[in-house]
């Protein structure tokens, strides 16, 4: 698995703004980025939580395993994988 940086969310989000939330902008930026783990949802399933990014369209959320569970994280170096949030 890639490791997530800052530069690797400018591209990812750069790459949704650019090819949108239908299947096939989905699936372009995941063969854009094959080694990410990418997940798809509405905004508001993501309920009270705080994105780690927000665009115009769209937010970005971090996912963690810290302590061998998955969750949301704001910490980017314990980030496994992006969660991107359609308004």
């Amino acid at each position: 698995m890639a490791a997530i940086s800052e530069n690797l969310l400018v591209q990812i989000a750069a790459a949704v703004a650019k090819n949108g939330f239908d299947k096939a902008g989905r699936s372009t930026v995941q063969q854009q980025f094959p080694d990410i783990k990418l997940t798809y949802c509405l905004l508001d399933e993501m309920g009270p939580k705080e994105p780690f990014r927000e665009y115009d369209g769209f937010s970005l959320f971090l996912v963690g395993n810290s302590d061998h569970c998955l969750s949301l994280t704001n910490i980017l170096n314990e980030a496994t994988g992006v969660v991107l949030a359609e308004e």
